[in-house]
């Protein structure tokens, strides 16, 4: 009985020290545009542009490389989408990778735009 009291507890505190901190989450939101855009990050793609102000300014949108897991799926051309994401820094990402991913939260608004 007591070796597997100490074999639960050996098991415990391994997997407690696997399970090491390796990104740091923090919540945004931010607009995306009606269109893709065409760009080149390390390969030739269509990016998002996005904001991420209150409010939408027209001359401020910027190219956005990453996708954006549980959007990406769904997006469709033609509307504007406010979003709240999870955008997660992965801590030692592996080589030839982005140190953030971003993860849908939720869709804050949707608006048809022509």
């Amino acid at each position: 009985m007591k070796t597997s009291s100490i074999l639960i507890t050996i098991s415990i505190l391994v997997n407690f020290s696997c399970s090491s901190n390796d990104s740091i989450v923090n919540i945004e939101s931010f607009w995306v545009d009606a269109q893709r855009v065409s760009c080149i990050g390390l390969v030739e793609q269509t990016c998002y542009m996005v904001q991420d102000s209150a409010t939408i300014d027209e001359n401020n949108w910027q190219l956005f490389y990453d996708g954006i897991l549980g959007f990406d799926e769904i997006y469709e051309e033609g509307y504007r989408y406010r979003l709240s994401v999870n955008k997660i820094e992965i801590k030692d990402p592996p080589q030839d990778s982005s140190s953030l991913r971003y993860e849908l939260i939720e869709i804050l608004n949707k608006e048809l735009h022509e």
